[in-house]
C-alpha cells in the first residue's frame, strides 16, 4: 500500500490520500502535480532535493515509522 504526500519547499508533507494500491498512487500523483503545477517522484531510495515542492508516493508502512 501506498500513501501520495504534498510537500512544500521547507519539505512539511501534507497527505493528500493513503492506502492505495500503487497504480492508483501512480494516477493520483500525476493528476495532483499537473493540478498544482509541481514535480512528482517515487520517494522510495530517493533523495529529496534541497527546494520546490513535489508530490511524492511512500510506503504507506514508511510514513508511520
Amino acid at each position: 500500500m501506498y500513501d501520495v504526500l504534498y510537500l512544500d519547499h521547507s519539505h512539511t508533507g501534507k497527505l493528500v490520500a493513503s492506502g492505495l494500491e500503487k497504480r492508483a498512487a501512480c494516477e493520483l500523483a500525476r493528476a495532483e502535480a499537473r493540478k498544482r503545477g509541481v514535480g512528482r517522484m517515487f520517494l522510495a531510495g530517493s533523495e529529496l532535493g534541497p527546494v520546490g515542492d513535489v508530490v511524492v508516493i511512500v510506503h504507506s508502512a514508511a510514513r508511520a515509522a
